[in-house]
């Protein structure tokens, strides 16, 4: 009898990653290719079609490398970045990258006021949440506007491959058109689009069975269950052992993901205040639960430094962390500035090397999560256990830095914690893997 395989995929916004497990979820296999956004300065859309053919020939050419049967099949992956479908399911637009500018925000703040959306919806006013975005393409392309439902990107693929029209609450959590401490679509958001009472599909948690792969997608993944297992951030929390209560997990890649898991919900004036510091509200990847996001550059931010001075390699970054070590803070000069868009270095003088600026911009960057941290703990109490994941801990300096923000902290040393996160969630909806918390 051929083994069971489990298949995740993480829909990125650089690459579309998947990974076959066994059952134990022991990676026997993995294959990715770019995600195919469209790119025009900094404007980056996707067809919604193309985008799912993409996700289904990764997921099939990693269940045959890996053999076996696939019992189940799971997606996560970025959530601001979704579809309008007619009545058919047929897309009306395509979607908008979640750092594509393109999004109107005076219409919410007019007709929904800026406090009661970032209350409500947990998040800032700004063009990334999918209500920004809609209203924009409401505009620019007449047939959205009354557009009869919206997917987010992982809901959609998984609804090609034969899955009912649902929306999972981490990602619909993240769109705008969702009131999250009720847990219930908001409809005056909705109605700001002109969509209807049906706009949102059933609403479902992570790991919940919304069907089985049908006749027309590839053989080998004919019959798996499906299912969605939530935002990247979460489902890679969810697999570090990072999403308990009482437990920070600090994710340290291109942008550093601050994550605390609870179940007491919020007061509004509390969501109101986090949103406004980029701390995002959302419904979690595990049931009755709520997650803290909050985002900065740091990753971003390191990796300009690091070109800036010509430092391409690990090799290479690792010897420039261990030279920052050796810098005197109390003689170091350079200060920085940094956002999404850019980086600017202030105070140069004759002391100032490579060494000395990966320093001084580590240090700026740790006080950026420092505050964060504090403003998550704010609401959240003291984290218990801290958890980091991400190529960046292993860089000597980062480590430093972290020591002196956490004082001890465990490095989770999962891979494509992503992608096997999801197939995590494919084995609980399959009931081959308990849903531990």
């Amino acid at each position: 009898m051929s083994k069971q395989i489990l298949i995740g995929v993480d829909i990125g916004t650089s690459n579309i990653k998947a990974v076959a497990t066994d059952t134990s979820l022991k990676i026997l296999a993995e294959y990715s290719e770019i995600t195919p956004f469209t790119h025009e300065k900094n404007f980056s859309e996707i067809d919604a079609r193309k985008l799912a053919q993409t996700v289904i020939s990764v997921a099939s050419k990693a269940a045959q490398d890996a053999g076996g049967v696939v019992a189940a099949i799971a997606f996560t992956g970025f959530s601001e970045t979704g579809f309008l479908l007619d009545e058919t399911g047929n897309p009306l637009a395509p979607g908008l990258a979640w750092h594509d500018p393109r999004g109107l925000t005076e219409p919410i703040i007019k007709e929904l006021g800026d406090f009661e959306f970032r209350a409500r919806a947990g998040a800032p006013v700004n063009e990334i949440v999918s209500l920004s975005k809609t209203l924009w393409l409401n505009k620019e392309y007449p047939k959205t506007k009354g557009a009869k439902y919206f997917l987010s990107a992982p809901e959609w693929v998984a609804y090609c491959l034969g899955a009912e029209m649902v929306n999972e609450l981490s990602l619909i959590s993240r769109s705008g058109f969702f009131d999250v401490e009720a847990r219930t679509p908001w409809l005056e958001a909705i109605a700001l689009v002109g969509g209807g009472k049906d706009f949102l599909a059933r609403l479902v948690v992570a790991g919940e069975v919304i069907g089985r792969v049908n006749q027309s997608a590839p053989e080998n993944l004919r019959g798996a269950i499906i299912t969605i297992a939530g935002h990247d951030h979460f489902t890679a929390a969810f697999y570090s052992g990072a999403i308990n209560e009482g437990t920070l997990f600090d994710s340290m890649g291109t942008a550093e993901a601050l994550l605390r898991t609870f179940k007491t919900s919020l007061p509004r004036e509390a969501i109101a205040e986090l949103a406004a510091a980029n701390v995002g509200l959302s419904c979690s990847v595990i049931p009755d639960h709520y997650t803290l996001l909050g985002a900065l550059p740091t990753g971003l931010t390191l990796e300009r430094v690091c070109a800036l001075v010509g430092v391409k390699t690990r090799a290479e970054k690792i010897a420039l962390g261990e030279a920052a070590l050796k810098v005197d803070s109390s003689t170091n000069t350079l200060q920085i500035v940094n956002d999404y868009h850019g980086l600017s270095v202030t105070n140069l003088d004759e002391s100032a090397s490579p060494a000395a600026l990966f320093r001084a911009a580590t240090e700026h960057l740790v006080k950026d999560s420092e505050q964060m941290v504090r403003l998550i703990e704010k609401f959240t109490g003291k984290s218990k256990e801290v958890i980091i994941a991400g190529g960046w801990i292993k860089n000597p300096m980062i480590a430093s830095q972290k020591s002196k923000q956490f004082g001890e902290y465990k490095v989770s040393d999962a891979q494509e914690a992503g992608a096997t996160g999801a197939a995590q969630f494919a084995g609980i909806a399959a009931g081959i893997i308990n849903l531990a918390i």
